[in-house]
């Protein structure tokens, strides 16, 4: 892969793949079973999986397994179904549903501006609570600027910094994803309860819950990691074991959990009152988190009755299309058992790669910059300046680096007659527009 991964979200052989006590599903849906275990079970073969995943439906629990490394390859990839990861960005799915319970107790409103919380903030006349909730606060996804061990600061310090970046739209116009967004709702919810966050939703949700295998890594006095597993990420073809903190996060909501956990947290969500303002236009609640060498999400299908977690402590899996798939599987649709792609390279006239050069931003991608030069008649691809390598066509619009690399670049003619980008990456597509 030829792409620097910029995205904190953001798998060997598994015939050994092992499960314990699992419950035995009932026959009616054992179908659905063999489906999701021969999916994954696929996905570890060709090296695109390693992690847990349960599956329920109608409430009952049809798979709970984890699928791994052979213990003589790599031992630190090992998991467990009761392995602690850290969840990442499913914290603001946590931070939602706190906002929705401390407005039935009459302590906040989703209409509040921010400047109610926290006086001196830049537009904080401007931006409400509800844009914070919706990634329309007009703030970047991350700092404009690298800061050093932005892990050790306290929420006041990043506060500070956060008030130093300009906004990128107005306020309740555009959505675009913003970790600094929910920084801000993170510590206003701790202004509000006077605690921190974590501990909020530690004494609202965990404890009642009996989450009791959920906790923080900060901010919070609690002893119950017994369980961690160990991020993994590919380095020149090498497995590699990697810190799960990075110097370059922030505390506030460095949260872990169980997948059994995550599956009674998205279940509580399914009442009311947070079920009618949690769930999407498809009648879906769910909550993704990424980072470097961890991939989790949760969902509860509320029209087809159906809940899905799996986490992965290796980064290279195509986390889309395995949310997609699952939903194939479990709404009785035609599916794809996942194989090693073999991408056949096509000649392009320089006349028709010409129409796509320039530079595209992808705001979904931190904010890069993807340019592309033609270059003795190859498509050339650069990362935010810097040439990374000749691409291959597949077709007259979509390029690819190797036969086997899932990632692909599309261009896509606009209303304005001009080209789009459309970066499709670990199965999710990101839009970039040409600068």
């Amino acid at each position: 892969m030829r792409i620097i991964l910029a995205i904190t979200i953001l798998f060997i052989i598994s015939c050994n793949s092992s499960s314990t006590n699992e419950p035995v599903a009932e026959k009616k849906y054992q179908d659905l079973k063999n489906n999701i275990n021969s999916y994954f079970n696929a996905l570890a073969e060709i090296k695109k999986f390693n992690g847990g995943v349960t599956v329920k439906k109608d409430g009952e629990t049809i798979l709970s397994k984890v699928y791994h490394l052979e213990e003589n390859e790599v031992k630190t990839l090992g998991v467990q179904l009761n392995s602690q990861f850290d969840i990442h960005s499913i914290s603001k799915l946590m931070a939602k549903a706190s906002v929705i319970k401390l407005e039935q107790e009459g302590k906040i409103s989703k209409t509040d501006y921010i400047s109610k919380y926290i006086p001196d903030f830049p537009n904080g006349d401007k931006i409400r609570i509800t844009d914070l909730m919706e990634h329309q606060s007009g703030l970047p996804r991350r700092f404009s600027i690298k800061y050093d061990n932005l892990i050790d600061k306290n929420p006041e310090e990043i506060i500070a910094l956060i008030k130093k970046e300009k906004l990128n739209s107005e306020p309740g116009t555009e959505t675009v994803y913003s970790n600094l967004g929910y920084e801000l709702l993170y510590y206003i919810i701790s202004k509000v309860t006077n605690i921190p966050f974590v501990q909020y939703i530690d004494e609202t949700f965990f404890g009642p819950l009996d989450m009791n295998d959920s906790g923080a890594h900060f901010h919070i006095k609690k002893d119950n990691l017994k369980n961690k597993v160990n991020n993994h990420e590919e380095d020149d073809g090498a497995i590699v074991n990697i810190p799960n903190i990075e110097n370059s996060g922030m505390n506030q909501s460095r949260v872990y959990a169980t997948m059994e956990d995550l599956l009674k947290f998205i279940n509580y969500l399914k009442d009311e009152p947070f079920a009618s303002e949690l769930k999407n236009k498809s009648n879906i609640i769910s909550g993704s988190g990424g980072g470097d060498g961890i991939l989790s999400h949760v969902k509860a299908d509320l029209s087809n009755n159906y809940d899905l977690v799996f986490f992965s402590n290796y980064d290279e899996i195509p986390f889309g299309k395995i949310i997609g798939d699952v939903e194939k599987i479990m709404t009785n649709q035609a599916f794809e058992i996942p194989k090693i792609l073999n991408r056949k390279a096509i000649a392009v006239d320089q006349n028709v790669l010409k129409r796509y050069e320039g530079v595209y931003n992808l705001p979904d991608f931190n904010n890069n910059n993807f340019g592309f030069k033609v270059e003795s008649d190859s498509l050339v691809f650069y990362q935010n300046g810097e040439r990374r390598d000749a691409l291959f066509a597949e077709s007259d619009s979509t390029f690819f680096f190797e036969a086997t690399d899932p990632d692909f670049f599309t261009f896509k003619k606009n209303e304005n007659k001009t080209y789009d980008l459309i970066f499709n990456f670990k199965g999710m597509n990101m839009l970039g527009k040409k600068q």
